[in-house]
C-alpha cells in the first residue's frame, strides 16, 4: 500500500513538475521596441504628409504662413525640403528656428523619415 501511494506522489508531482516548465523566449516577452519604426517604404503621402498635419499646419498653412512657411502641400514642403530648411528646422541645428517650437522635438522615427524622403530627392508620392 505504501509503495503504491508513493507511486501516486511520485508521478503526481512528476505531472506538476512538467507541466509548470514553460520555455519563454525574452525578446518576445520584452521586445526593446513594441512599436518599431518602419523605414522601409518612406512616402510623402503615408510618412511625410502625417508629420506636417500633426506638427507643422497648424502655423504654415496657405492661410496663415507664419513667416512665410507653407508645409500643406507638397510643392511647397518640396521646396523646403531642397533647400535645406526643413531638416535645419526640424533637427534643430543651431541658427535656425526649431520647429516645431513648443519645446518638443520630433521623435526620432519621424525625423529619420524625413531625412529618408529629403534624401530620395523629396519625392510626390
Amino acid at each position: 500500500m505504501k509503495r503504491i501511494i508513493f507511486s501516486i506522489i511520485v508521478i503526481y508531482s512528476s505531472l506538476a513538475f512538467f507541466q509548470s516548465c514553460t520555455y519563454y523566449n525574452e525578446e518576445e516577452l520584452y521586445p526593446e521596441n513594441p512599436n518599431p519604426c518602419d523605414t522601409t517604404n518612406v512616402t510623402y503621402s503615408q510618412s511625410i504628409n502625417p508629420v506636417t498635419i500633426l506638427h507643422c499646419n497648424v502655423c504654415h498653412s496657405s492661410s496663415l504662413a507664419t513667416g512665410g512657411i507653407i508645409t500643406d502641400n507638397y510643392n511647397d514642403l518640396k521646396q523646403l525640403a531642397t533647400s535645406g530648411l526643413l531638416w535645419n528646422a526640424v533637427n534643430w541645428t543651431d541658427g535656425i528656428n526649431n520647429m516645431p517650437p513648443d519645446g518638443n522635438k520630433l521623435n526620432d522615427c519621424d525625423l529619420t523619415r524625413i531625412k529618408i524622403w529629403i534624401d530620395a530627392g523629396a519625392p510626390d508620392n
